[in-house]
């Protein structure tokens, strides 16, 4: 189920606080502009759920934007380009033809993927 708008979630230690507006990685701020901040904050408080680029459009622009499904692609991308540097981007998954999935867990491919990047254990 998913959490209230107004509650903190924190995932493979990443900590989302919507009432400070504040994201941080261990003691590492991470700055987003807002459409990538609204995007996140959906991912976490809805966790393994696929969800469409029509769900995250409805969801992050409104009902009846007038906006492109590309634009959804657009700003995921960006928001795993501010979530490298910590290793999370990894967490957002791309599932060809259904959309995408905020995991809360690592393929174990993916977790040497993360750990060689010279995050190591802190990364995630």
């Amino acid at each position: 189920m998913p959490q209230l708008a107004d509650d903190a979630v924190e995932i493979r230690g990443l900590l989302l606080d919507p009432t400070a507006r504040v994201v941080r990685a261990g003691d590492r701020e991470i700055d987003f502009w807002t459409t990538e901040y609204r995007l996140l904050h959906y991912f976490m408080t809805h966790p393994g759920r696929i969800l469409s680029p029509v769900k995250l459009l409805d969801e992050i622009w409104g009902h009846g934007a007038c906006v492109e499904e590309h634009t959804v692609d657009v700003h995921i991308r960006r928001l795993r380009q501010t979530l490298a540097p910590t290793g999370h981007d990894l967490l957002i998954e791309t599932l060809r033809g259904l959309g995408y999935r905020f995991r809360t867990e690592l393929l174990p491919e993916l977790a040497q993927v993360a750990a060689g990047a010279g995050g190591g254990d802190n990364a995630l």
